[in-house]
């Protein structure tokens, strides 16, 4: 474990050369999650499965379900949606526990990592895009396309710490949020000591703490829900000091 100043400001951005080596470790954690048969036989076994409506989706899951509880089961989100949006969706996708039971225009799943994702041809997500359910995007949030006040919903959860730069993804959640619309942030929270303790994270280069979240969503978002799990409470105790729950509104 590498020493680290437990005074030493918290790594809220990191060169595209750290972050596209956390993105190489993650694809490759995916995929082995994940693996891909390549065979001709296992290719037209998966057509033939395919075309007789089976199986349904395999039940991959980045906690997506422990998220869910902790949100209320997303509650507090409206049953008719014209545009949302999960930016960092990864290959699981909250999406996916979210949309059931709501009336949805258009979704999209944007994930740089994403024709990796396609490739898990079981999973939900490749699924929901090949039957047209959902749009999908591989930019990286930092460079989003998306026009601005455009979703009624954005998602990004267990997001931050995987990104080059945590605040500027904030900023582009928040800009195509159109007001009104909800903004939805779960993440795994770190403070200096946090850090010195567990060292460096080769798939998560971001720690990010609350008062950088509430910094960047309080100005621009109304608290639907804010909550902040203790210590004992979060996924991962020896490594995070809280768990940020946020639904805001955008004013």
């Amino acid at each position: 474990m590498s020493e680290v100043n437990a005074t030493k400001p918290l790594p809220l951005a990191v060169s595209e050369e750290r972050w596209r080596q956390a993105q190489e470790w993650e694809a490759a954690f995916w995929r082995s999650q994940n693996p891909v048969a390549a065979s001709l036989a296992a290719r037209a076994k998966r057509l033939v499965k395919r075309a007789l409506g089976w199986p349904k989706a395999a039940p991959g899951d980045d906690w997506n379900h422990w998220w869910a509880e902790k949100f209320e089961n997303y509650r507090a989100i409206p049953l008719q949606l014209a545009r949302v949006a999960e930016l960092g969706c990864g290959p699981y996708t909250n999406l996916r526990l979210i949309l059931p039971g709501r009336q949805v225009g258009e979704a999209w799943c944007s994930d740089p990592l994403m024709a990796e994702y396609l490739k898990f041809e079981e999973q939900w997500l490749a699924q929901a895009w090949r039957q047209g359910a959902v749009r999908v995007d591989d930019h990286a949030i930092e460079e989003c396309v998306f026009a601005s006040e455009d979703f009624d919903l954005v998602v990004l959860i267990n997001v931050l710490d995987h990104v080059r730069d945590s605040v500027q993804c904030l900023w582009q959640a928040a800009r195509i949020t159109r007001p009104g619309g909800f903004l939805i942030v779960g993440q795994d929270l770190s403070n200096a000591e946090d850090v010195a303790r567990t060292g460096e994270d080769i798939g998560h280069p971001i720690r990010i703490d609350e008062e950088t979240l509430d910094a960047e969503l309080a100005p621009r978002f109304g608290a639907v829900l804010r909550r902040v799990l203790s210590r004992e409470e979060g996924r991962n105790p020896e490594a995070h000091y809280g768990t940020y729950l946020f639904i805001g509104r955008k004013v």
